[in-house]
């Protein structure tokens, strides 16, 4: 008979309001690059800003915190 382990549910890693935090930052920092002329690397930061932002959407929604 085999034993299935006991295995915690698991928690995120960090909270909504940290995702968000991060998406402004990516987004403050593609702004800035975009004005200095480094266009590629601005638009790779949108990327990544949108990224954080649907991720901190993602984990609002499924940890029922509102922030």
């Amino acid at each position: 008979m085999s034993e299935i382990p006991f295995v915690p549910p698991s928690k995120p890693m960090m909270r909504p309001d940290q995702a968000r935090d991060l998406a402004r930052s990516y987004k403050a920092l593609a702004e800035q690059l975009a004005e200095a002329g480094d266009n590629a690397e601005s638009r790779r930061l949108e990327r990544d800003a949108q990224w954080w932002l649907t991720y901190s959407i993602a984990l609002a929604q499924t940890t029922g915190e509102s922030e």
